[in-house]
């Protein structure tokens, strides 16, 4: 008999085939007998059931797909690339259209140089349409979409800067706030040490505008005519434009000739330009003009005529008066302050005309396309002034329409020479007769 202990130490070695085979194969017979329950029953073994087959499950619909059989457009965001974009032609297509800070010129985060030679007036024109601007009004019947804020960098001409703004405010109205002014010489291009914190101060304004006046006294210490420094000077102004979404407005100086077609210094600066203008100066007697000599996205060739009027913002200690000039629209092909002397019978219809406004016969002049801005400006109705001139005998015909027909040529030849200005049956004297 063995004993339990021997039981335990019993080890079943089972041949090796029966390892090797699969286990219904090679097990003996017993190894697969029906078990039995403790009364000798047999009990057969149940298998369980499979597992089911799991449902088919339909894919679920392309959201997209959905809303593009419903009339939307899907939008696939653009890849970014570090600070590139790359962009689908739908994307592009589907952007929103260019936006203008001053209808047809000056656009949203564009670059724009505006040039002329000495005394043509460029500075004027660009700080009046800069505190223009920062009023919500423009010039030449181009509209600003709203007030604008606008940063200018005064860095030539500063000591007159004061004069220059107080005629503006006196002549258009104050800014409030939107217009901040850097009054002081400051270094953009190379090596542009001023350069960080101008881009600071605009962003720090929220400006929609920065001008630079002018390049010349904000290059820095690189030379004009070569291009790796003017070059250096554009990065910079992209750089405002790229931080701050402003419009870059630079003015700069013509070369040296007087006849010259581009502005002084290397050619990168036009061949970055998104708009040029050039200011001339008119003939003797005629006004002003800005010419939009290139523009990428808008008409090349518009000519936009502007005089500058001396007006008097003060007086000195010793009773001199503190003057300055203010630049305001004019109109085409009409002579401005200065022109040649009127005939007498023209003389006589200004006359008349400035002294129905002396006598309180006139009328603040409306604001609109054509009128000028600055303000205590009057005028009277065309058939007024026209009565005016019968009445004091401008013409002594006895016929009524042979002294009308001379008074409507002496009231003509008035405006031909500058001396008055008519608009939508409104005239006013614009300078004094006999100058």
């Amino acid at each position: 008999m063995i004993d339990a202990q021997s039981t335990a130490e019993i080890r079943i070695n089972p041949p090796k085939d029966w390892l090797d085979a699969p286990p219904h194969e090679a097990a003996p017979e017993h190894w697969g007998a029906m078990p039995v329950d403790d009364y000798g029953n047999e009990t057969p073994i149940i298998a369980p059931d499979p597992e089911p087959e799991p449902a088919s499950v339909e894919a679920p619909a392309d959201p997209d797909a959905i809303l593009q059989a419903n009339g939307a457009v899907i939008e696939t965001p653009p890849r970014q690339y570090g600070r590139l974009r790359v962009h689908s032609v739908a994307e592009i297509l589907n952007a929103p259209p260019r936006a203008y800070l001053l209808q047809g010129l000056f656009a949203v985060a564009e670059f724009i140089v505006l040039w002329g030679q000495p005394k043509t007036g460029k500075s004027f024109l660009a700080l009046r349409l800069a505190y223009g601007l920062a009023l919500g009004r423009g010039m030449w019947g181009r509209k600003a979409p709203h007030p604008l804020r606008v940063l200018y960098v005064a860095a030539e001409g500063a000591g007159g800067m004061g004069a220059r703004l107080q005629a503006l405010r006196e002549a258009l109205g104050d800014d409030e706030g939107r217009f901040a002014i850097i009054a002081q010489p400051a270094q953009i291009g190379p090596p542009g040490e001023d350069a960080e914190t101008l881009r600071e101060a605009a962003k720090a304004h929220a400006a929609d505008l920065v001008i630079i006046d002018t390049l010349a006294r904000t290059f820095g210490d690189g030379n004009e005519d070569a291009a790796q420094d003017m070059g250096g000077f554009v990065v910079e102004c992209d750089a405002i434009r790229h931080e701050t979404g402003a419009a870059v407005v630079v003015v700069h100086h013509g070369a040296k000739a007087e006849d010259a077609k581009t502005p002084r210094g290397s050619g990168a600066l036009m061949g970055a330009a998104d708009l040029i203008l050039q200011v001339k100066k008119g003939a003797e007697g005629a006004p002003s003009v800005a010419i939009v000599q290139a523009a990428k996205d808008d008409e090349d060739g518009a000519e936009m005529p502007f005089r500058l009027e001396v007006v008097t913002v003060g007086e000195r200690e010793d009773g001199t008066p503190i003057d300055t000039c203010l630049a305001i629209e004019a109109e085409a092909g009409r002579a401005g302050g200065g022109g040649a002397k009127l005939p007498p019978a023209a003389r006589k219809a200004v006359d008349c005309l400035q002294d129905m406004i002396a006598d309180g016969r006139g009328a603040p002049l409306p604001s609109g396309t054509g009128f000028p801005e600055a303000r205590g400006l009057e005028g009277v109705p065309v058939e007024a002034w026209r009565a005016e001139c019968d009445a004091r005998g401008l013409s002594l015909a006895e016929k009524t329409e042979n002294r009308r027909r001379a008074i409507g040529e002496a009231m003509t030849k008035a405006r031909q020479a500058g001396a008055v200005a008519v608009r939508d049956g409104i005239a006013w004297p614009v300078r004094r007769a006999g100058t």
